[in-house]
């Protein structure tokens, strides 16, 4: 299932047919690098601000965390979840099986419990929490904070088509949301996951390049940034093929043609596909910890 979304800053835009998520109650523990965009994106798709609870690792960091946010901080784990519908857990990855274990008590029955940590299963969750309590792992990047990222949902057992369809809508404001298997998560997170962070990086050298070839710094993130969005939003909206789209800029004996040269000659492409497939690596690695 895939569900493709709007821009969540613009208040006009049609939000996806779903479940009405105005009354819902989200708590997300651990609002960070990752649990604050998954705030945002939940926020952006129809959860209030009074309905979601925020619980990091004092009150302090909470009421921060809720005041950026535009939601509630809750001073406690207990408080975050009495009554929740959906339970964000965004620690680390060495944390997660202790809070779940922490919380298995507190937890509604029915609550569906999203771990947005790499290397933590589903059978650990459900392990941790207990027989029949539904739990999901989602795998999302960065550009879900605004509403270009990629999410990749893995289901448990426990989980019924009600909550699942309740879940990909709290996800239908990041980007795209896509159901995946477990088998499939390392790939995942190298084409996906991690891959916002290379293409951060090339994105910089790109810049520094232009500024070294005598472009302001200003101008030539703007170039850069747009050139690559307009590249990625070409491949989307026409479903051109890379290498067709790469041909078509590519004359005999042109500029192009010797840039890409160049890439192939520096190994552009082993290095995208080494970074790729150490993140997956990595991510197998974590599983067997």
């Amino acid at each position: 299932m895939d569900h493709t979304t709007a821009d969540p800053s613009d208040p006009t835009a049609a939000r996806p047919a779903g479940p009405d998520l105005s009354s819902l109650r989200v708590a997300v523990i651990g609002a960070g690098n990752m649990g604050g965009p998954v705030a945002r994106t939940v926020l952006a798709a129809g959860v209030r601000g009074q309905n979601l609870l925020i619980a990091n690792s004092s009150a302090q960091s909470s009421e921060r965390a809720a005041a950026a946010l535009g939601a509630t901080a809750a001073s406690s784990h207990a408080e975050a979840v009495a009554g929740a519908d959906v339970v964000v857990v965004g620690v680390k990855p060495y944390q997660v099986l202790d809070l779940l274990s922490e919380l298995r008590e507190q937890l509604p029955s029915r609550a569906v419990v999203i771990s947005l940590a790499a290397g933590v299963t589903l059978a650990q969750m459900e392990a941790a929490l207990g027989e029949g309590q539904p739990v999901v792992r989602a795998m999302p990047n960065t550009p879900i904070s605004v509403g270009e990222g990629v999410v990749g949902l893995m289901r448990g057992g426990a989980v019924g088509e009600e909550q699942h369809a309740l879940v990909h809508a709290l996800f239908a404001r990041a980007g795209l949301a896509v159901d995946i298997t477990e088998e499939q998560v390392h790939a995942f997170i190298g084409a996906a996951g991690s891959l916002s962070a290379f293409v951060f990086t090339i994105i910089e050298a790109m810049t520094d390049e232009a500024v070294r070839l005598g472009l302001k710094r200003d101008l030539a993130d703007a170039l850069v940034q747009q050139t690559v969005r307009g590249a990625a939003t070409l491949l989307l909206e026409t479903g051109t093929h890379p290498a067709v789209a790469k041909n078509g800029v590519s004359s005999p004996g042109g500029t192009t043609v010797q840039g890409l040269a160049a890439l192939e000659r520096a190994g552009v492409r082993s290095g995208v596909a080494a970074a790729m497939a150490a993140a997956a690596q990595r991510s197998r690695e974590m599983t067997a910890d």
